[in-house]
């Protein structure tokens, strides 16, 4: 039995074609505002993690890194890479005044041939002097790890449990490390005596750029934290002083090279969003006005039995509700699937460490996003409404007779 109450839904079915292409627009504009907020959230608490995983003050790198690699982008977004300088510039380093403490690492990155299970960083650090990666990394693996034993990070998928392969040799995997929420996810970690292993078989197979090093006798930077009340700018400019032949940086001032870059692509996700949604809005009331229109003669007739502007404007009003809000929720949940299953790559096309937002942080924006598809739905049903309103009831029915 036809109702006021289910007269909208039938509406709805009746006109599936346009039905179908409020749908489209509704999804479109949830999705824009949900995907857009999420991205952004996650770019922004990315770049905030990526300085914390830095885990020091300062950085101290080869000066010739930057022609062959970036060491920034090794740094702070694991991109694989290496570059190595002389291990007795640690010594000149933890010297110098204002060092509360320094630690080694060693960075070698695997090939994309055969010989390797996959393209990885591989960071090596030495236990007894870490302060970097240890208080991220809490597994008691690491005081187990020996000589071609490593641990992985969480994001580093392996078909085999136990052994994963780098040049040709094989390394034994004693744990994965929990999510940490930043790049360090996507690396492999393990002592200086596996690394030199690795280094070697890599110049075996002509697969590395430094074969003039020893392997036992570089690093690739030091990491450093300043004493309590010492300036870490002045800290840094006494080590470039001090200490020939290598790149100083503050972990401030490397983040903000990254920082800069970030914003300008966040503020261009948040002007799309922004763009799709008003060309979704305006889709949605055209197509809705559209709809009324071909519909004069019923909203006519039923102006003639008595139906007065507050029943037209809830029945026009619970369709549009009804299209939107479906159509929002399908964006949305659309948009959380694809973030949640490939945030990762989204990030690494960014350039950044993306963290996808708490699922919290991801129900407040969904039902911000539900409430801009009800703004839509508003929107749409005043403009129909007013169009209604606007039309003689008499002269439309008295139409074709």
């Amino acid at each position: 039995m036809l109702s006021l109450k289910n007269l909208p839904r039938k509406n709805l079915q009746g006109y599936a074609g346009r039905t179908a292409a409020l749908l489209l627009f509704s999804m479109l504009m949830a999705a824009a505002v949900f995907g857009g907020s999420m991205i952004v959230g996650g770019v922004l608490r990315g770049l905030s993690e990526a300085e914390a995983r830095l885990g020091a003050d300062i950085v101290v790198t080869p000066a010739e890194a930057n022609s062959r690699f970036d060491a920034q982008t090794v740094l702070l977004q694991a991109e694989p890479g290496y570059f190595y300088m002389d291990k007795g510039k640690f010594a000149e380093v933890a010297a110098v005044e204002g060092v509360e403490r320094a630690t080694p690492q060693r960075y070698m990155a695997s090939a994309k041939a055969g010989c390797c299970s996959m393209r990885l960083q591989m960071i090596a650090f030495d236990p007894e002097t870490d302060f970097v990666i240890g208080p991220w990394l809490k597994d008691s693996s690491l005081s187990e790890m020996g000589l071609m034993d490593v641990v992985i990070g969480s994001n580093v998928t392996v078909y085999n449990d136990n052994v994963i392969q780098f040049y040709d040799r094989e390394c034994r995997i004693i744990g994965q490390f929990e999510p940490t929420g930043t790049t360090l996810d996507n690396c492999v970690y393990m002592n200086f005596e596996t690394v030199n292993e690795l280094i070697n078989a890599s110049f075996e197979k002509r697969l590395n750029l430094y074969e003039k090093y020893s392997p036992e006798d570089v690093i690739s930077s030091v990491m450093v934290r300043t004493a309590s009340g010492y300036d870490t700018e002045r800290v840094a400019a006494d080590i470039r002083a001090r200490v020939s032949g290598v790149s100083v940086a503050t972990a401030k001032n490397m983040v903000s090279g990254i920082s800069d870059g970030l914003k300008r692509i966040s503020r261009s996700i948040t002007l799309t969003a922004v763009m799709l949604w008003v060309i979704g809005l305006f889709a949605v009331m055209l197509i809705f006005v559209m709809m009324i229109h071909e519909r004069k003669r019923e909203f006519a007739a039923l102006a003639a039995m008595g139906a007065d502007r507050d029943v037209i404007s809830g029945i026009v009003g619970r369709e549009a509700m009804t299209v939107c809000l479906a159509g929002g929720a399908a964006g949305i949940f659309l948009s959380a699937v694809l973030l949640y299953s490939f945030g990762g790559f989204i990030g690494h096309s960014l350039g950044a460490g993306m963290v996808v937002p708490s699922p919290v942080t991801a129900m407040v924006l969904a039902g911000l996003s539900l409430g801009s598809s009800l703004l839509a739905a508003k929107a749409a049903s005043m403009a129909a409404v007013r169009y209604i309103c606007k039309t003689d009831a008499g002269l439309v029915l008295k139409e074709g007779e």
